[in-house]
């Protein structure tokens, strides 16, 4: 389940809370609701839908903040835009609800792409050593999954890793539409395109293929789990 919360806020908004789960992403909030209430702002909070039952954008105006929500399968994703300043307001008051916001994902939780091109490697050489045995059905090859990656993703950043990684151990082709998605989705929310692709830090890049100096994450999170995200 996805849940966002925006409290209420002056004379603009009242308190809005939206729910999306598996198969029902709805186009209004809990309410019924598809703006901010009745307060005079009350337009500067609203959803849209863009793709019935599969893609809602939710525009929160007075506080320069948008939110994209999608399904991709049996998968919710969602993608955030919020000014620094909001960011920093909410984390003085409470940073446990935006710590993936905030700070990424724990070290502990990251995932070690250079290990898993190292450990296929080693898997492909053994196989070709072994005796041959069939694959299943919907299984996917450190060769077959950066092919199948390379259809929708063409530049090989931390969306087109996060797909092959995806595609190698669940084999589901969904996450392949939802690492493409996420992409889209910062293009469209990031406000420097010179810096939509993220690479390893630790990745040696030839110069044709290398992201501008300096390029981190920004205050977007674009996120292929069930979550919980609260906004004020």
């Amino acid at each position: 389940q996805l849940t966002i919360i925006f409290k209420s806020f002056q004379e603009c908004v009242d308190q809005k809370v939206y729910q999306a789960e598996m198969d029902e992403l709805p186009a209004a909030f809990v309410d019924g609701s598809k703006n901010g209430g009745d307060k005079h702002g009350a337009n500067s909070l609203k959803i849209t839908e863009k793709v019935s039952g599969q893609h809602i954008e939710i525009q929160a105006k007075y506080i320069g903040t948008t939110i994209v929500v999608r399904q991709v399968g049996r998968y919710l994703t969602f993608a955030v835009r919020m000014p620094e300043e909001v960011v920093n307001a909410v984390e003085d008051r409470d940073s446990q609800g935006l710590y993936l916001c905030l700070r990424g994902c724990p070290l502990n939780q990251q995932i070690d792409f250079q290990a898993i091109r190292s450990a296929q490697a080693t898997e492909g050489r053994a196989r070709r050593k072994g005796p041959s045995l069939p694959a299943p059905p919907e299984a996917f090859t450190y060769e077959t999954a950066t092919a199948k990656c390379r259809e929708k993703l063409p530049v090989e950043d931390l969306y087109f890793q996060s797909c092959v990684f995806d595609l190698l151990t669940t084999g589901d082709v969904n996450f392949m539409l939802a690492a493409y998605y996420a992409f889209e989705d910062v293009k469209m929310l990031h406000s420097n395109k010179d810096k939509l692709h993220l690479y390893e830090r630790t990745r040696v890049l030839t110069p044709g293929n290398a992201a501008p100096t300096g390029t981190h994450p920004t205050l977007w999170v674009a996120l292929l789990c069930l979550c919980w995200l609260c906004l004020l």
